[in-house]
């Protein structure tokens, strides 16, 4: 048995049932570890980085591509669709080491934990190895450098994955208009970031559909569709409802935030001058403005208490910013339920789908 082919199953001799996307990521991360140990401890240091970051992630993406692609008859073999679901999940850890990756509270097959700040990639405890020790390396540069190697690995398990070559070409097709709309919605994010005037909610949705929606849901639902084999009218719907999938997650993840009062860790991610929230524009765009400024200021020097903390989820609330992402966020899962239904999908992947989002945008801030 050679090094990579722990990746998918190929010409292990052992049974394809027992190797899943999972497998595929870990095989060839560990894999990669250990390459990258024989050359240098530092290097090797890197690939833990992009680890503990995959590992953390909850497997969201390559939910989707499985989901789609099973739902399909002409799907290619197991260690096919292994390669590309993995391909996908490599694409989101690239993008979550960027900070413009999601981590999702739960996978499509999993149940949910009910953890009001699960969703936050930066805060998963490490889960294997070890990361750059705090003053010893540049944690900016190993972040930076696990990033393009995250990247690099999605397009390798993709473009060697053995995919029908016509698929294969769509799939990687597909994969670069995800990095590209990942870029335009982090740039997006820096201008928003950087203007003095007010930032709009429609701005920061926007650059929720570009940089997160697009990469982090329409992707993968698209790609297991091409995978499968599915008609072009059904991979089209699946890229609708993927959007309006990853608009709706996006906006209840700010509403388990706005929830989260205990200690304030809610608050401090809502008034962060580097992350542009729709909740935080409706507030600093009415009567309340001011006031959710002047708390922005004091999160950005580092003095928010947390009675400014407990002031910022009173102003939330006060200034209706929940009741109008609820809103919200139910057209876009209005939307994700029209888009299946208007393109007839086999039921079995509907299911699926509406059983995710059942757990995952029902009550958000309950």
């Amino acid at each position: 048995m050679t090094p990579t082919s722990s990746y998918t199953s190929s010409g292990t001799g052992r049974r394809s049932q027992e190797f899943t996307p999972s497998t595929a990521v870990r095989g060839f991360l560990e894999h990669s570890r250990r390459r990258a140990a024989d050359l240098s401890p530092g290097y090797e240091r890197v690939w833990a980085r992009v680890a503990e970051v995959a590992y953390a992630a909850n497997g969201l993406q390559q939910d989707l591509v499985m989901a789609a692609v099973e739902a399909y008859p002409a799907r290619p073999t197991r260690p096919v669709l292994n390669a590309v679901a993995a391909g996908f999940e490599l694409l989101n850890t690239a993008l979550l080491l960027r900070g413009e990756g999601v981590s999702p509270g739960t996978a499509i097959s999993a149940p949910s934990s009910a953890e009001p700040d699960r969703t936050e990639p930066r805060a998963a405890a490490p889960t294997t190895g070890s990361v750059p020790p705090q003053g010893t390396d540049d944690p900016v540069h190993y972040t930076s450098l696990a990033s393009e190697l995250a990247l690099a690995a999605a397009y390798r398990m993709v473009a060697t994955s053995h995919a029908p070559e016509t698929r294969l070409i769509k799939l990687l097709e597909i994969l670069d208009h995800a990095v590209f709309h990942a870029a335009a919605g982090e740039r997006i994010l820096g201008e928003l970031t950087q203007r003095a005037a007010t930032v709009s909610h429609g701005e920061v949705l926007e650059a929720l559909r570009i940089g997160s929606a697009v990469p982090c849901y329409e992707a993968p639902l698209r790609a297991g569709a091409v995978l499968g084999g599915a008609p072009t009218a059904h991979v089209n719907a699946l890229a609708d409802t993927g959007r309006a999938l990853g608009m709706a997650h996006g906006l209840a993840r700010e509403l388990r935030l706005a929830a989260h009062t205990s200690g304030g860790r809610g608050a401090r991610e809502l008034l962060r001058a580097d992350r542009p929230t729709v909740l935080g524009t409706f507030v600093a765009s009415g009567p309340y403005g001011p006031a959710w400024r002047g708390l922005c200021e004091r999160a950005a020097e580092h003095r928010l208490t947390d009675d400014d903390a407990a002031h910022a989820h009173e102003l939330l609330e006060r200034s209706g910013s929940v009741r109008a992402v609820e809103r919200m966020m139910g057209t876009a899962r209005t939307r994700s339920e029209h888009a299946m239904a208007g393109a007839d999908l086999p039921p079995a992947l509907v299911e699926r789908l509406n059983g995710w989002a059942d757990r995952e945008l029902d009550s958000p801030a309950a």
